[in-house]
């Protein structure tokens, strides 16, 4: 069989045998799969120390009959991210993209508009460290990318504009959305959101949309992440506006929004809390 090519974002790895790596990787051309790259801990020049977390490779690779992993040739590195190591708050904000994308996505899953959006959020990242709102992108793009887009426009049950609704609504992880304040008494669970959380949820909503995460288009050409295009650029204003309270409904709401769809716990939360005082970690168990 001849090798094939794709650009690919190392998701994991681990040591096999003496010489051996096990790879995992978000690819443009074939989603995610897991590869054994032979000799990987010796071979400088098939592997030139890029295979390592959040490496950017373009990688030559064959898949094997009847092996669930794939051969892995050789790993040429695409986009240097340096700084994601430079700092804690980088790599422990760089570590939570990567895990959730693993944990969001199945094995041949083919689709590349979550490799962008992976991609995007780690140039952002490199350059400047993640503010209060560069998660809460991330994870809204991720769920647009998966086909999961929540619906915070319109209530789910009744379709009335949630903009207009003066009393909190119900953000409900099931049903993909929110119930209006008339409609949440026939449901139990989820979360109350206030007016002020749900309009900096629509405010990262259509700042993901208009930057075509999710839907097809580049997240990673054309413009550096971190230049005034892409979601990116509303990163400050959003910033500016999130109380206290209102970060910790926004990060628990995304928090909500994502657990149906998690093939496992996420470590990262672990030190998302401590390292970026982010509001959703340690606590509510959702993930």
């Amino acid at each position: 069989m001849r090798f094939e090519s794709t650009p690919a974002i190392v998701l994991r790895t681990r040591e096999y045998g003496e010489s051996d790596k096990i790879v995992t990787v978000l690819s443009r051309a074939a989603g995610k799969f897991s590869g054994i790259a032979k000799g990987a801990k010796r071979s400088q020049r098939r592997f030139p120390g890029t295979l390592e977390i959040f490496s950017h490779v373009t990688l030559d690779y064959k898949r094997r009959p009847h092996s669930e992993l794939a051969f892995l040739e050789r790993a040429v590195l695409l986009q240097p991210w340096p700084r994601l190591l430079n700092t804690l708050e980088r790599f422990t904000a760089a570590s939570h993209v990567v895990e959730l994308a693993d944990k969001m996505s199945v094995e041949s899953e083919v689709g590349d508009d979550l490799y962008r959006i992976v991609a995007a959020t780690l140039a952002r990242l490199n350059a400047a460290e993640p503010g209060p709102a560069t998660l809460r992108l991330f994870e809204l793009a991720a769920l647009h990318a998966s086909g999961y887009r929540p619906e915070l426009v319109v209530c789910r049950g009744c379709t009335r504009p949630l903009a207009a609704d003066r009393g909190p609504v119900r953000l409900v992880g099931g049903l993909g959305g929110a119930l209006c304040s008339q409609c949440r008494a026939r449901e139990e669970g989820g979360m109350l959101l206030s007016n002020e959380a749900l309009d900096c949820l629509g405010t990262l909503q259509v700042a993901v949309a208009r930057a075509g995460l999710g839907n097809g288009h580049d997240g990673d050409g054309g413009h550096d992440a971190h230049d005034g295009h892409g979601p990116w650029a509303v990163e400050g204003a959003v910033a500016a506006r999130l109380s206290a309270r209102a970060a910790r409904e926004v990060a628990l709401a995304l928090d909500l929004l994502l657990a149906p769809h998690l093939r496992g716990r996420l470590r990262s939360l672990e030190l998302l809390g401590p390292v970026l005082n982010d509001p959703v970690s340690g606590g509510n168990g959702l993930r």
